[in-house]
Formats: structure tokens, sequence, C-alpha cells
């Protein structure tokens, strides 16, 4: 025997995936080289409007995209799932393990063109005769209707699909990017409620209840909108509790008093212009962009990190994530490459926040030919074309940063909010120590205490603009590890009380 369907209870049978998914591959392998490009595009655009958290559509896509997809089985090794109309459990299990490689794949696409193949394929059915066109369009059309209501239909959702349907059926040889179809469900636009929480978040965009029948298999009706009523509250719920956790994560944070402050200020600003969204009032613009200063070990990315949830709950931001980013990461060597590099940046944070560390080595002092300016341009524009999906934060030391935002015009303009982070004092770095300690298991000795404080106020008192902060605790707490490893090694026996204890001697003598 076997089993048909899977899932929560209104989910899709298996047959419906693997005829949807066989009919996208027997469309896309004849014209792979044309049309790949517009099927990932597809896949994207549909991603980037209702996420992978229905199992049916995370299973459904990975059916679909694993064949064509870099470091996947490949077509050979998706055989196997074709040769019977069904998927079992096993099967699903099997399918649903590739989720994450799968939504890295799509979150980096999103902002990539489609539609190209799509119109080359038009004009060569109409040159030489043929159906190509119509059997690929239909086949991309079932593909994101199957998607896209997996787990139940909204009006939103319907509404994209309609869109969708027509930019396949009447694509452009210079068609736009996969997340640019009809606005996501999240973003800073309040006046049409909150943003519900996209791919990476908890619940929300168009995903359903688990107990709502999709529309596509005809089962539409009171109860599901009854459901939806009831998880759309449950995500609120959710999100007000995320906003907790996330403030009360920035309050256990050792320091930044002046920082703990700006972001409570903002928290409530954004809690305010919700309560005019929800009355229909106008909205002020809010500048989200933000500068980070400091010195290395302060901070900074933790607190980019607190920003992105608390902006997520406050439904500023769709899913809130964080990614990190350097010069590496944004400029490439050769001409014409770096702004696909940033592309993909912003496509990997789009609805959240990306957070460019040592932002002032994109404009390297003194060189005015660097691709480092071609990054910052494409960055800007890329940060007009989504100001409602994405925060970005660039960090790093003051006055780099002070002479980075005056290099270009438009710079110190897009980022509204500066935000410094000020050296730890010793008793924060002590603070900052025990912690480690406390998370170790393990207890200072009085004597070992007393010699840490004097070891840091030390360092303190020398620091220069290198000082190193919570870095440079967690480098010495390491260095202590070792050294304390060094002195029981000739221990015949080891006790528990003198492997969680660390002791004076364990520590440096010298900066």
């Amino acid at each position: 025997m076997h089993s048909d369907s899977f899932g929560p209870s209104g989910s899709f049978p298996g047959s419906t995936l693997v005829s949807g998914a066989r009919r996208l591959m027997e469309a896309v392998v004849p014209d792979v080289d044309i049309l790949l490009a517009d099927a990932w595009g597809v896949a994207a655009a549909c991603y980037d409007r209702v996420g992978l958290s229905h199992p049916d559509r995370a299973a459904f896509a990975a059916l679909s995209l694993l064949p064509f997809m870099p470091d996947g089985p490949g077509p050979d090794g998706m055989k196997r799932y074709f040769r019977v109309d069904y998927l079992t459990s096993n099967d699903k299990d099997e399918l649903l393990a590739w989720k994450a490689d799968l939504e890295r794949q799509l979150r980096s696409r999103r902002t990539a063109s489609w539609g190209a193949g799509l119109w080359r394929l038009k004009k060569r059915d109409e040159e030489r005769g043929g159906a190509r066109f119509h059997k690929a369009a239909e086949a991309l059309i079932q593909w994101a209707d199957i998607f896209i209501t997996a787990g139940g239909l909204t009006p939103e959702g319907e509404a994209f699909l309609k869109d969708l349907n027509k930019r396949i059926l009447n694509p452009s040889p210079a068609s736009g990017p996969a997340g640019g179809m009809g606005g996501g469900p999240g973003g800073r636009g309040l006046s049409g409620g909150p943003a519900g929480a996209g791919p990476a978040g908890r619940s929300g965009g168009t995903d359903a209840p688990p107990g709502s029948r999709p529309s596509a298999a005809g089962h539409a009706g009171g109860s599901a909108a009854a459901r939806q009523a009831e998880a759309a509250a449950e995500a609120q719920k959710d999100k007000e509790e995320e906003l907790k956790e996330a403030l009360a994560a920035l309050e256990s944070l050792t320091g930044m008093g002046a920082i703990k402050e700006q972001v409570r200020t903002l928290s409530n600003l954004m809690k305010v212009h919700k309560k005019r969204a929800d009355l229909g009032m106008k909205i002020p613009p809010i500048a989200l962009h933000s500068v980070f200063t400091g010195r290395p070990g302060t901070g900074k990315t933790t607190v980019a990190r607190l920003l992105g949830r608390i902006f997520a709950a406050q439904g500023f931001l769709r899913s809130g994530h964080l990614v990190e980013t350097d010069r590496s990461g944004l400029v490439a060597g050769f001409v014409g490459q770096t702004a696909g590099k940033v592309d993909q940046a912003v496509s990997e944070a789009l609805d959240g926040v990306l957070f460019i560390d040592e932002a002032y080595t994109l404009i390297p002092e003194g060189s005015a030919n660097d691709f480092g300016r071609e990054a910052v341009d494409t960055l800007l524009k890329r940060m007009e074309d989504y100001r409602e999906r994405i925060v970005v934060v660039v960090a790093g030391y003051p006055d780099e940063m002070k002479r980075f935002l005056d290099s270009n015009p438009g710079l110190a303009s897009r980022f509204g909010r500066r935000f410094f982070f000020d050296d730890f004092l010793p008793d924060e770095l002590e603070t900052i120590f025990l912690r480690f300690v406390a998370d170790a298991g393990m207890q200072l000795t009085a004597g070992a205490q007393g010699k840490l404080r004097v070891y840091l106020k030390a360092r303190y008192d020398a620091r220069d603009r290198h000082f190193g902060n919570g870095r440079m605790v967690r480098n010495l707490f390491e260095l202590a590890l070792e050294n304390q490893a060094n002195r029981l090694a000739s221990y015949p026996e080891l006790t528990q009380e003198l492997l969680a204890s660390i002791e004076e001697g364990d520590l440096p003598n010298q900066l």
C-alpha cells in the first residue's frame, strides 16, 4: 500500500504534486538552455510571495527544482520520484530534507530577471511554427497555481497569480526581477496591515492555517476563512512575543546604555506608526538604514541582528534575518562583475537586514577608479528599488565611516540613523568575561578574579584604535582555558572541581 497524500489535513494529494512537477520538467527539458532561468524566476517569484513554510510547497518545489539545482541530486537522482504517480511519506521526508538548500537558491534568485527565454521561445514559434511556448507557459502557470494555492488561497494570492499569468503569457526580452511581482506580503508599507512573516519568518505571508483546503482542489469555504482568521490572530500573538523576546535580549547585553535607549525609542516610534496605520492614518516616512560606528568587538553585529528581529515583529520587515558581508562579498576583481555581487547580497537580504562591515573599504581613500564605487552606486540603486523590503546597516571605525559617507552625495542622506558603539568600560569587560565563564559551567578563584580586574583595567587604559573590546575578552578567556589545560595535563587524576576552576596562574601576567 502507499499513501497518496501527506501533511496537514487539506493538503494536496501527492499525485497532484508529481503531475505538476512532471509537466514542468517535460516543458523545460527540451529547451533547458532557454527556459531554465525563467523556471527559476517563476519559482523565486512564488517563493517571494508565500515562502516554503507549508510542507506541500516545500516538497513540490524540491520535486520540481532539485533536478536543476547546482549541487543537488541532479536529474538521475530524481528519476525514482517520477516512476509512479504518488509520493509516500518517506518520499516527502527525503524531499523536505532539501528545504534549506532549496530556500537559499530561491532567495538568491529573487532579484534576477526572467522572461527573456519565454520571449525567445514565443518568437521562434511564431517564425517557424510550433507550440513549445504555449506548452511551457501552461506548465509554468499550472506550477505556480499548485505552489501558491497549497495550504489555501487568499485574495492577495489570487491577484498575484493573475499578474504572474499575464507576465508569463506576455514575456519581454528585458523582463524584470522575480521579487518585483506585485509586492510581497511584507514591507514597511503598513497601510495594508502588518507584514506577515515570510520565508524566514514564523508564520504569515499568504500561508493558510494547516487545516485549510487548497482552492485549486475546490475546497474553499467559510471554515477555511475562520481558520485563516484564527491563524492571523495567532501570528499576531507570536509577533508580540517575538518583540518582547528581542527587546529583552537587547536589555540583557552588557553596557550599551545609549544604544539601548536609541533602539527603544525607534521601537516605540514604529509601534505608534503601526497604530496610525491600523486607524487608516498617514504614516510619516521612517529612516531605517543605519550607520554603526565603533571599534571592533563592541556588539555592532549583535545589535543589527536584534534590530532585524524587532523590525520583523513590528511588521516593518517580512522576516528580519541578517545577512553579513564586507568588501570581498560586494566587489569583484573584473569589470562588469561587481553589480552582480551586490545584487546577490541584496537578494539574500531581501525582507531582512544587510550588514556591511568595514563599509569604508568600499571606497578606499585616494582611489578614484576602484570597483568599490560601482558597488556603492549599485547598492544605492537597490536600496531605492527595494526601499520597503530591506534595511542596510553600514559599520566601521568612526573617522573612516565619516570619510565614506562624505565620498558620495547620496550616501549620507540615505543612512538617516547613527549609532555610536563606545568601548566597554573595565567593569563591563569583567562582566563579559564572567559570562563566558558561567556559560562554560566554570568559576574563577578569588585570586583569579582579582588578577582579571587588574589586567582588564590595564588593557583598557592602554587601548588604541584597534582595541578589541568583547573580542579581546573572548580571546582572553580562550587563552585562560589553554593555560589551564597545560597546568592540568600532568595531573594523574582530574576531578570536576579542578576542571571547572580557572586559577590566577591561568591568566596572563602581562599585556
